[in-house]
């Protein structure tokens, strides 16, 4: 990946154990894609979440990497975005849960000597 991020797009996902395996596979090479395709994304590293839900299901954390805020937006009013949502609804609706957030402001703080 290349270019400054100055915003993220923050996808926290749960999937049911039975699920996982194929949900990976279709996020990486079909949904993450199409995100990244969109105008002002720069790229995306898909997290797995080394702690699973209280109830066994499998955590993972997408963080799509934009050049700002003002490209997120637009993606998420778009007509593409909700296209992707409601094919992600229709192949993994009842096995998956879903929270979205933006991040922005970014603050980093290297080691003190």
């Amino acid at each position: 990946m290349s270019g400054r991020s100055n915003a993220v797009y923050r996808v926290t996902v749960e999937i049911a154990p039975e699920s996982e395996q194929a949900w990976v596979r279709w996020q990486t090479d079909e949904h993450i894609p199409a995100v990244v395709k969109q105008p002002g994304f720069l790229g995306a590293t898909l997290w797995k979440d080394r702690e699973r839900a209280a109830d066994g299901w499998a955590r993972y954390v997408i963080h799509y990497r934009s050049q700002s805020l003002a490209a997120i937006e637009a993606y998420r009013a778009s007509p593409e975005a909700a296209h992707l949502r409601d094919d992600h609804t229709k192949r993994y609706g009842k096995v998956t849960r879903i929270t979205r957030s933006v991040l922005a402001d970014p603050a980093f703080v290297g080691p003190q000597d």
